[in-house]
């Protein structure tokens, strides 16, 4: 991945199918999710296939995870990205439970974010995965 700080714009994934989570996710990081950063491009997801089909038609910098999400979960969406996929970008997969941290990990995720989300720690978690 080349990096981040010298591109105008980054493209995040951000899958859930709550719309209430990709809202909160995208106010917490903003525009821009630090000094200096690119501007974020936010694709969103609410399924399995949309998610798949939005990864094959675009170069992401970044992907976002829910956990939660029903169907087909972030941890089993991210293990058949890596499976299918070269090059599979960083990614944050937030969880309800500590327990599913084994899981994420398996699934080869970046970084793994507790519910409720900090803000603070998401926005910091973004900047240093993309710098």
């Amino acid at each position: 991945m080349a990096d981040s700080t010298e591109k105008d714009t980054v493209n995040i994934l951000l899958y859930s199918d709550n719309s209430d989570f990709r809202r909160n996710v995208m106010n917490a990081v903003g525009i821009r999710p630090g000094k200096g950063m690119p501007k974020v491009n936010w694709v969103e997801a609410a399924t399995e296939a949309g998610a798949v089909m939005k990864y094959k038609a675009d170069d992401f910098d970044l992907l976002i995870l829910d956990g939660e999400t029903q169907k087909v979960g972030a941890m089993a969406l991210l293990r058949r990205l890596d499976v299918e996929f070269d090059n599979v970008p960083p990614s944050i997969t937030v969880i309800a439970r500590q327990q599913d941290s084994w899981i994420a990990n398996f699934s080869g995720t970046t970084r793994i974010l507790n519910y409720p989300l900090d803000p603070i720690e998401l926005q910091e978690t973004v900047t240093e995965l993309l710098s």
